[in-house]
């Protein structure tokens, strides 16, 4: 009988070193086995947009003037634009003709362009000579830091210093130019426009002093600008 017990015991013994062998074996291979990874990105390019969520509307120019008495009339146009480019857009100014307002029923009657006194700098005032008729331009950005220099002022001349024209009321802007068939760039931003936009407003003028020479004849005169808005680099 002990014998026996002693027979089993050994191989229980026996046993147990087989399996802390095998445990000891086949662990180290569980805990530690070979292991590899595979890392990648994953890329979306967006690109840049830009439009006018509000174009340019026509302008009725108010009120009516009289050819001989003359007087001052005003009107303009507010655009917003939207863009997603991170540098923001410039947009210039374009007019199909550089002569003015061109008459409707003749082509030979026109209302002449804007005449600053230093050729391409705005003129501070709206200035018109005597017995002359002009038709001129100015913008306002209702973001200040849009405004272009070309349009800030000095409080007396354009083209320099900080100020700039508030899109409010047409009877306080400064800096008139002449619109012309060469492109002049009115607004510049840096960056991007909230999703409601960028705000722009062009103001135009037409001043006929008494008696002008040349006759103003009786007409409808119409000037045709473009406004291009462009993605900055």
């Amino acid at each position: 009988m002990l014998r026996k017990i002693t027979r089993t015991l050994n191989q229980a013994i026996i046993a147990l070193f087989v399996l802390a062998f095998i445990f000891t074996t086949i662990e180290p291979a569980i805990s530690f086995g070979a292991v590899t990874t595979s890392q990648f990105t994953i890329s979306q390019t967006v690109t840049s947009e830009i439009s006018f969520a509000t174009p340019a509307a026509n302008v009725i120019m108010s009120p009516s003037l009289g050819g001989i008495t003359g007087g001052t009339s005003n009107g303009q146009t507010q655009v917003v634009v939207t863009t997603n480019n991170s540098t923001g857009y410039n947009m210039t100014l374009t007019a199909s003709s550089s002569v003015g307002m061109i008459g409707n029923a003749s082509s030979s009657n026109n209302i002449p362009a804007y005449v600053p006194a230093s050729g391409l700098t705005p003129d501070f005032t709206f200035t018109t000579p005597a017995n002359a008729a002009r038709f001129g331009y100015s913008v306002a950005a209702s973001t200040t830091a849009d405004n272009v220099t070309l349009f800030k002022n000095s409080g007396a001349a354009c083209n320099t210093g900080a100020n700039t024209n508030s899109p409010t009321s047409n009877a306080t802007i400064n800096c008139w130019l002449n619109a012309s068939t060469t492109a002049i760039t009115i607004i510049n931003r840096a960056l991007q426009t909230p999703a409601s936009g960028a705000t722009s407003t062009v103001y135009f003028r037409v001043n006929i002093n008494s008696n002008p020479s040349p006759v103003i004849p009786n007409d409808t005169y119409v000037a045709t600008s473009t406004l291009t808005a462009t993605t900055n680099p």
